[in-house]
This record gives C-alpha cells, sequence and structure tokens, in this order.
C-alpha cells in the first residue's frame, strides 16, 4: 500500500544520484560559474516512498530556473545524496558536499527535523548556508535561534491551529490528538492542547503510537472508547493514519479524521481507495499549497504540469505532481527570490547576506502555490487552508478559506 514502483529508470535513478546545481554571478562567488544547492533525501528507509516522490522536483526546478536564465545569469545545480531518513546520515552529507565543493554551495535541503536541529550548531561562519527542509518543526520558525532555516509553509503547532479553529466553527466539541512517538508526531501536541481549550473544545484523547507497524487495534479501541467528534492524526507520512482511520470505520465509528500536510498526499489517498474501499471518504486536513491540479491563475503550477508530462512520461508523476514535491518546489522558489535579491544588491551569496534577502520578501506573489500573496514572517509562511478527500472524485477540494496564523 505504501510503495510506488516509478516505471521509468530514469526517475529512481535521478532520484539516487540526484545531481543539480546552482550558480551565481562569477564576480560574486569566484570562479564558481554556478550555485549548487545540495540535498538529502530518504530514498532508502522507512520514508522512501516521499523521498523517491520529492526527489524529481531538485531535476525539474533545476530545468526550470535555467531556462529562465538562472540567477543573475548563473546556472544552478543540485546535489542530492540519500540519508535514510538518518539524521547524521545527512549532516555527513551536507559536510562532505561543503568539503568537496566549498564557496559554491549556496543552500541547502534537509530531509527532517531531526537534521534541521543537528545542523544547526554547525551553521558558523564558512559553514553556514541557508537551509529549508521538509520540516514544519515549529522550533525551527525562530531568526534568532535557526537565523539561516526557513520553512514554506505554516509549523505544525500552526497547522493544528488551523485545523482546531476549524473544528470550532463547524460545531465540534470533543476532539482526539493521536499521533506518532516521535519529534514530528509530539510538536504540536501541547500548544494544540491549549488551543482547543482557548476554543472551547474537550481534548479526550491523546495517544501516541508508532511512526510504522503500530497496533492498529489497540489505538482504535482507545478511540472508540473516547468517541471524539474529531481526531487530528499527526506524525505519519505512509503508513498507520489510513489503518487508524479504517479501523475505527469497521469499528462504526462516526468520528471525523483530519490531519497535517504529510497526512494530505492524494498518492496515498488514491492507492487506499483502491486497494481497500472509499473510507477515507470526507477525510480532511491542512494543506499550505494548491494540489497541482488546481492550476488556475498558478503560473508555476501550469509550468511544473507541462514539464512533468513530458519529463516524467510513464510515471505516476506525469499527470499529477505530489505534494511533496510542491513543497520542495515552493521551499526552492523562496529560496530563488532570496538569491537574485541578493544579486541585485551585488552581495556575496553568504547566509548572512540570504538571511536578509529573505525577511525582505513580503506579500509576494509566488506564482500559485498559494491562493494569496505570501510574506516570510519568522522563517516561514503561515498559510494554509482545509481540505477534504472524496473517494469518488479522488481529489482533495478547500472546504476553507486561507488562514494566515
Amino acid at each position: 500500500m505504501t510503495k510506488f514502483n516509478m516505471t521509468r529508470r530514469s526517475v529512481l535513478a535521478g532520484a539516487a544520484a540526484g545531481t543539480a546545481t546552482l550558480g551565481m554571478p562569477a564576480y560574486l562567488r569566484a570562479m564558481s560559474g554556478e550555485f549548487i544547492i545540495g540535498a538529502s533525501l530518504p530514498l532508502t528507509g522507512p520514508f522512501a516512498t516521499a523521498g523517491q516522490l520529492i526527489a524529481p522536483a531538485f531535476s525539474l526546478y533545476e530545468k526550470i530556473i535555467n531556462d529562465e536564465g538562472g540567477i543573475a545569469g548563473t546556472k544552478i545545480k543540485f546535489s542530492t545524496e540519500d540519508s535514510g531518513y538518518v539524521p547524521q546520515n545527512a549532516l555527513a552529507n551536507y559536510q562532505r558536499l561543503l568539503a568537496s565543493e566549498g564557496d559554491k554551495v549556496v543552500a541547502y535541503y534537509g530531509d527532517s527535523t531531526g537534521f534541521m536541529k543537528l545542523v544547526g550548531p554547525e551553521l558558523k561562519g564558512d559553514q553556514a548556508r541557508m537551509m529549508t527542509s521538509t520540516s514544519f518543526a515549529t522550533e525551527l520558525a525562530n531568526p534568532e535561534t535557526h537565523p539561516y532555516q526557513f520553512m514554506s509553509g505554516p509549523t505544525y503547532e500552526d497547522q493544528f491551529n488551523i485545523l482546531l479553529q476549524d473544528i470550532a466553527a463547524k460545531g465540534g466539541k470533543t476532539v482526539a490528538f493521536v499521533h506518532s512517538n516521535t519529534e514530528f508526531g509530539t510538536d504540536p501536541i501541547k500548544a494544540g492542547q491549549a488551543k482547543a481549550a482557548e476554543l472551547g473544545l474537550e481534548v479526550v484523547l491523546v495517544e501516541s503510537t508508532k511512526p510504522q507497524g503500530a497496533d492498529i487495534p489497540t489505538h482504535v479501541t482507545k478511540i472508540a472508547q473516547a468517541n471524539p467528534d474529531y481526531c487530528i492524526l499527526q506524525g505519519y507520512v505512509t503508513g498507520v493514519w489510513p489503518q487508524l482511520i479504517g479501523g475505527a470505520r469497521q469499528f462504526g465509528l462516526t468520528t471525523k479524521f483530519m490531519g497535517t500536510f504529510w497526512g494530505m498526499e492524494k498518492l496515498i489517498a488514491d492507492r487506499v481507495t483502491a486497494e481497500a474501499g472509499p473510507f477515507l471518504e470526507g477525510y480532511q486536513g491542512v494543506m499550505p499549497y494548491r494540489y497541482s491540479y488546481d492550476t488556475e491563475n498558478a503560473p508555476r503550477l501550469q509550468q511544473i504540469a507541462a514539464i512533468s508530462k513530458v519529463a516524467l512520461a510513464g510515471t505516476p508523476l506525469e499527470n499529477y505532481f505530489p505534494t511533496w514535491g510542491i513543497q520542495a518546489f515552493a521551499s526552492l522558489d523562496i529560496l530563488t527570490i532570496a538569491l537574485r535579491r541578493n544579486a541585485e544588491m551585488g552581495k556575496a551569496p553568504t547566509a548572512d547576506n540570504l538571511a536578509a534577502a529573505l525577511a525582505t520578501i513580503k506579500d509576494v506573489d509566488l506564482g500559485g502555490y498559494f491562493g494569496t500573496n505570501i510574506s516570510v514572517e519568522n522563517n516561514k509562511v503561515g498559510t494554509g487552508r482545509v481540505y477534504q478527500y472524496s473517494a469518488e472524485s479522488r481529489l482533495f477540494t478547500p472546504t476553507s478559506d486561507w488562514l494566515t496564523v
């Protein structure tokens, strides 16, 4: 249920090799001739599906930007390695890239909250680079403690905030939080409890599970005993969250289930529906972005759709680009704005200069990833909306306006 085998060898080969690079003007970065953006992705291990679905975004983005003339005339290139979702592996990848490419490396894309926290103390002096990642960890959205790390969406606490506001607006009274026993899973739980109390919602269950291989019957029994109006699932990627919902439906529960970004991938929901039936009907969750099929007034999404049709022909991504890859695209476009603004000012692309350029991104149209103009505040974009899945149409459609927190 959780594996997606690409039918075109070049997609996974390109993901594993992951060669792509960013460049900037030669007078700003002596003898470089290009910008290199490094990345670590879980191309193997428990979250390999996510890594393999994100990886094609890098090669496509390289082509898009270089076809546009690069950044102030300098080509970009990516260098991607497998981390296996092990923070120490990702850190070693980062250090190895700096050792081999030096000042050509202007930024890095990390694979997890664990890596972003581990690399933080390393980002000093000539070892500092701008960083973005797959993570929406709340503690990273703090320029004072993490000045070189940013995210292209709301933190996990923000996402819980949006969902709880939506639950209260729909007349919900009781809510359960079921989360994985990882940093990813526990991140928004305490803040969510406080926000629920503020909104007059009663949290009737807080349940921790394994991120993979969870004891589904036991956890479903606890949800049934609490019988909440709503249940928010947090800290899962490909497995557990649909199994919990399926178990609850078999139990006869009418609880409405909701998820955050990593539990909102259409490919996963479609595969579950095809294999196990329509029990995800009505499942809701928060997304920072439009889905790739929602291209009206979204020129960047139109561009991604057109290039995917050709470059990814014969793969599951030919006609739909996953939300996890859209996150990477949005992050890279924010980074590109910072790089271009920095180049226009004639400054070297140091981490300090790029952080300052990042802070100038206010009320910007990012090309349609978001349904509104965005600003980078506290190294995040605190915007999202609630979507609902239809097992019949196999689409997620919005059920709320865009909210900024």
